[in-house]
């Protein structure tokens, strides 16, 4: 914690004071470069001390400029966290290979009543249901943090459920 001095109060105040003196230019006709930087959490699986659970997440901070902030942090999902994330135990959640069937993009991303839709373009590799537990949490947690979402739909790129072994694809009757 620290002290803030009559001198540097005072400057503060005036800083704020002048601040508010400068004339504002409205949004709408500001730059992209003067786009606002966003905060979002990126929710990656980690093994945590003791505890059996596939599906656990944590998240991690990642900022854009991207007025799109819910396909910014999906496309950070698929990044993977980065080299001193990796050194803390966070792993990649999804990995994904061959062509995309959506003009090079890796997922398309709608956000309807509460629902998000994402699809994925190219193949979602997975070893199984704990690969599954990893892709689902860790993309339902990142995108249930905006509170246009209250329910997530995960599709392959063929369109079924991601992960539904049923083959009834029952996400889509949610």
């Amino acid at each position: 914690m620290f002290k803030l001095s009559s001198i540097s109060g005072f400057l503060l105040g005036l800083l704020a004071t002048t601040a508010l003196a400068l004339p504002v230019t409205p949004t709408a006709v500001q730059p992209a470069s003067a786009a606002r930087l966003q905060t979002v959490q990126v929710f990656f699986p980690k093994n945590p001390p003791q505890n059996n659970d596939l599906g656990y997440v944590e998240p991690v901070l990642r900022r854009t400029q991207s007025t799109g902030v819910a396909q910014f942090a999906v496309s950070q999902v698929i990044v993977g966290p980065n080299r001193q994330e990796r050194q803390r135990g966070f792993i990649a959640p999804i990995r994904l290979q061959g062509t995309s069937n959506c003009s090079g993009r890796d997922f398309t991303l709608s956000i309807a009543s509460g629902t998000a839709r994402l699809q994925f373009c190219r193949q979602v590799i997975s070893a199984g249901v704990g690969d599954d537990a990893r892709i689902t949490s860790s993309l339902n947690a990142t995108l249930k943090q905006f509170p246009t979402v209250r329910s997530v739909v995960l599709l392959d790129r063929e369109g079924r459920c991601l992960g539904d072994m049923s083959g009834e694809n029952l996400c889509l009757r949610r």
